[in-house]
């Protein structure tokens, strides 16, 4: 009996050590969550990337078309602009915000930036004073006015796995293209013209005294 066993158990070895089917299919179930792992996680930052990429030509297009602009800007103009940004980045939640800055001597010696005008969308309100945005304004001369854009976008990964919400910034600085300033006229009654009316009012009153 120990001799039928013998051969029979090493035929049986012989059949299991030779025998591979089954092998691909085992190393396919182990590699293959690797494998989709590595290509979403690639495909996730590929699109943070590109979203990144599309902010930043959008803030520059609109940086670049504010600063061409020779009538005044209106809240009008910047929720226009922010709707423009909206399209560029296929994007709904963004804030915007536009602000005129000047560096001035008038009051320092020194020199200090001055807010113009501010108008904002979304998260970005109107800015109150520069210390948000001072350490990211340029080296300006006495007088000169740089126009700063702002934005905001948020991206979302596409797939849930080790990438968190993001929001992606830009801060724009460009200097008027044709003219020394980029006007702002927020609608209000008080822009200047009833400060003429009164001027010309009195220059007229002291004309008709110098006649009679």
């Amino acid at each position: 009996m120990a001799h039928l066993h013998f051969p029979i158990l090493r035929k049986a070895r012989r059949a299991f050590r030779q025998n591979t089917d089954g092998s691909l299919s085992v190393e396919a179930i182990l590699v293959t969550p690797l494998l989709l792992t590595a290509v979403m996680l690639s495909y996730g930052y590929f699109t943070a990337f590109d979203a990144k990429m599309r902010a930043n030509k959008a803030a520059n297009t609109l940086a670049d078309y504010v600063t061409r602009q020779t009538e005044a800007v209106t809240p009008e103009f910047v929720a226009g602009l922010a709707e423009m940004y909206k399209f560029l980045n296929n994007e709904g939640d963004i804030s915007l915000r536009v602000s005129a800055v000047r560096w001035s001597t008038a009051d320092n010696e020194e020199g200090a930036y001055e807010l113009v005008w501010s108008s904002g969308t979304g998260e970005l309100a109107s800015l109150e004073t520069l210390d948000a945005i001072e350490p990211r304004l340029p080296l300006l001369s006495d007088g000169n006015e740089v126009v700063v854009i702002e934005t905001v976008r948020p991206w979302s990964a596409p797939f849930k796995l080790g990438l968190a919400d993001v929001k992606f910034s830009d801060v724009i600085t460009t200097q008027p293209r044709f003219a020394t300033q980029v006007a702002y006229d927020d609608g209000s009654e008080d822009d200047g013209s009833s400060l003429a009316n009164i001027v010309g009012d009195v220059v007229g009153e002291v004309g008709s005294l110098g006649g009679g």
